[in-house]
């Protein structure tokens, strides 16, 4: 079991916020011992879905680190009516275990390995929410260059300032674990890669409106952080952005 060593943010290190994170702790623990949050093998999808239509695109979604929730079936049911199928994948059960930038774009490069050539899709949406859009900008790097060039858009919905690989109980009290990272320069990074960046009107910790045009597509939607359940316009906000190519 790895240790994770928890750091509240500036001046708000209070003995409630840590009673609330060693709660969260126990809380974590008794479901994992349950066996209820991850049944099966943690590097699988936690949801597959098809979609008819002959386009040539899949779609991989990477969910916050509550869970594959309502936004991220939400977010399915919008691009699979619009014809793209959906490989989703839970990041608090696959990000339960620290992962490496390296090993989580070995697991996704194995993922669209096998489902362009299951549904004959040549081209690839990658979408991050939460959680998810924190660690996609690090994880994106390290696919193999055949599948970054298939990469038709990185949609990062509800980017916050510090990502990780691992989802903690101070996750969820965004208390950030040792290993946390600087996401903006993370984005940087990708420049050149087709982008957008979805925020909500009233969130108050994306990062979105800060970043440079240049660099990444932004769009503004209604809501906070979770958009008030208009999942409908996140998809079509992402379809949107797609390169006319």
């Amino acid at each position: 079991m790895s240790v994770v060593t928890l750091r509240a943010p500036p001046g708000r290190r209070t003995p409630l916020r840590l009673l609330l994170a060693l709660v969260a702790a126990l809380a974590l623990a008794a479901a994992a011992s349950g066996g209820w949050l991850w049944r099966q093998d943690d590097r699988l999808p936690a949801a597959v879905t098809p979609a008819a239509g002959g386009g040539d695109t899949l779609a991989v979604i990477y969910s916050g680190d509550g869970g594959w929730a309502a936004i991220d079936r939400g977010l399915t049911d919008g691009l699979v009516r619009a014809g793209t199928p959906v490989v989703g994948y839970s990041s608090l059960r696959y990000f339960r275990t620290a992962r490496t930038p390296q090993d989580a774009a070995a697991d996704l490069a194995a993922s669209l390995r096998r489902y362009m050539a299951a549904w004959g899709k040549r081209r690839v949406i990658l979408v991050g929410y939460s959680f998810g859009a924190d660690a996609l900008p690090k994880i994106v790097p390290f696919l193999p260059a055949d599948l970054r060039a298939r990469v038709r858009l990185v949609a990062l919905v509800g980017l916050e300032p510090r990502g990780e690989l691992q989802v903690h109980p101070g996750s969820w009290l965004n208390m950030a674990g040792r290993d946390a990272y600087a996401v903006a320069p993370a984005v940087a990074a990708l420049r050149g890669a087709p982008m957008v960046c979805i925020y909500g009107s009233r969130e108050t910790r994306s990062i979105c409106p800060g970043l440079p045009p240049a660099l990444i597509r932004r769009v503004e939607l209604r809501g906070g952080h979770h958009f008030d359940r208009d999942y409908a316009a996140i998809s079509r906000a992402i379809l949107q952005a797609l390169p006319r190519a």
